[in-house]
This record gives C-alpha cells, sequence and structure tokens, in this order.
C-alpha cells in the first residue's frame, strides 16, 4: 500500500539520467527484494562503492547510533531512509546526520522506494505528511528562538520590518506606513535605511523583492 507522500520536486528539467544506489540495509531476504527492484528500474543501479551521484538507501526497523554514523560519514551523499517506530527526536537527528528523504517502513512498498530514490537523487525530498510538518513546526521554534535571542528570524528580518515592507509592497508611502503601524514617520525612514544597509539592497523595490524571495512576507 503506498503511502500518501509530500513531495518535493527537483527544479528544471534532467536528462535520463542513471543514478548509483548503495544499499545499507539489515537483512538479507529485504536486501535482495530491494536489490532486485533497483536492478529492474531502468534509472537505477547498485553499487558498493561511494561515487558521485550515488544515494545511500537506508532500511532499518530501528534507527541507530551505529546507523547514524553510517549515514553521517559523508554528508554531500544524499540518504533515502526508511525505518519503523522513528520519532521526532529520531527523525531529526537523521535530517541532521544526511538523510534528506523518509518513507514509513511498515507502509511502503518496492515502487514507492525506487521512485523516492530517483527523486532523492534528482535533488528532491520525500517525506510523509507527519514528517513534513514535525520539520516545518521545528523550523519555526528555531526562528522563534532567534527572534527572541536576536531580535531576527531565521530570514533576518524582525517582525516590524516585515510589516513595514509587506506595506511597501502594498504600494504605501512611508506617511501611510507610519499611520498604519503608529510609528512616525522618521521612525518608518530609520527601519528602510537599516534594513537596506544590513542586506545590501538599492531601494525599495529591491527590498520588497528580496523579502519575497526569502518567502518573509
Amino acid at each position: 500500500m503506498n503511502t500518501a507522500l509530500a513531495t518535493v520536486s527537483a527544479i528544471g528539467s534532467r536528462a535520463e539520467q542513471v543514478f548509483p544506489v548503495r544499499l545499507a540495509v539489515e537483512d538479507a531476504l529485504t536486501r535482495d527484494a530491494v536489490a532486485q527492484a533497483i536492478a529492474d528500474h531502468p534509472r537505477l543501479h547498485l553499487t558498493d562503492t561511494a561515487g558521485p551521484g550515488e544515494v545511500l538507501l537506508a532500511i532499518t526497523t530501528e534507527v541507530t547510533d551505529e546507523l547514524l554514523a553510517v549515514i553521517t560519514g559523508d554528508a554531500a551523499r544524499p540518504v533515502l531512509l526508511v525505518a519503523d517506530r522513528l520519532g521526532g527526536r529520531q527523525l531529526l537527528r537523521s535530517l541532521h546526520a544526511g538523510v534528506v528523504s523518509f518513507l514509513p517502513r511498515r507502509s511502503t512498498d518496492l515502487v514507492t522506494i525506487t521512485r523516492a530514490l530517483v527523486t532523492t537523487a534528482e535533488g528532491g525530498s520525500v517525506l510523509p505528511p507527519s514528517a513534513a510538518r514535525l520539520l516545518v513546526d521545528h523550523l519555526r521554534r528555531i526562528d522563534h528562538m532567534l527572534i527572541t535571542t536576536t531580535g531576527y528570524g531565521a530570514a533576518g528580518l524582525d517582525a516590524r520590518e516585515v510589516a513595514v515592507l509587506r506595506l511597501v509592497a502594498q504600494g504605501a508611502e512611508n506617511a501611510d506606513i507610519a499611520r498604519e503601524l503608529r510609528y512616525s514617520e522618521h521612525t518608518i525612514k530609520r527601519i528602510l535605511k537599516d534594513l537596506l544597509s544590513r542586506h545590501n539592497l538599492r531601494n525599495r523595490a529591491h527590498a520588497v523583492a528580496y523579502a519575497l524571495k526569502i518567502g518573509a512576507i
């Protein structure tokens, strides 16, 4: 039975490249079945040695420190992890170790695994909705912590700057922004000046484009 997945596809078209896959599988029966599925796939082939373009497929019932050590061995290599009993903390540790795609083992079949391997090799990421939500919540906590300790979120903008840029994007002038946010016009000018200087932005339009690019507004 296929699992509902949140898939982030790589940007841009690619030629039909064949990707090498290395296995880290704990039982022989599963390894043989997966190896056959990879051998039958036109865009995948098995390898026993590390090399460019390689994807590591790790299949386990439980994520252990030993497995994470194997995954961490080459941070530049994308990893597809298929596992059971993966709690929030283990998922985050796995992502920090180099995992970019994750599938829950009990509800995943060989077709889903080979599709996820191709997506991962092409620069994408495959996550079930629960894992994607956990990651989003984790990033929000980090962003909140940064705002609390430094005054700036992960995007490098504080809440006041974001509010100002939203109004600038709507075409508001400084006086209008000041009235809307209940600041003086001088304060609005200072906020924009500091923002432009800190991020090396040319003007208001450039600042709005930057905020849109990083998803701040």
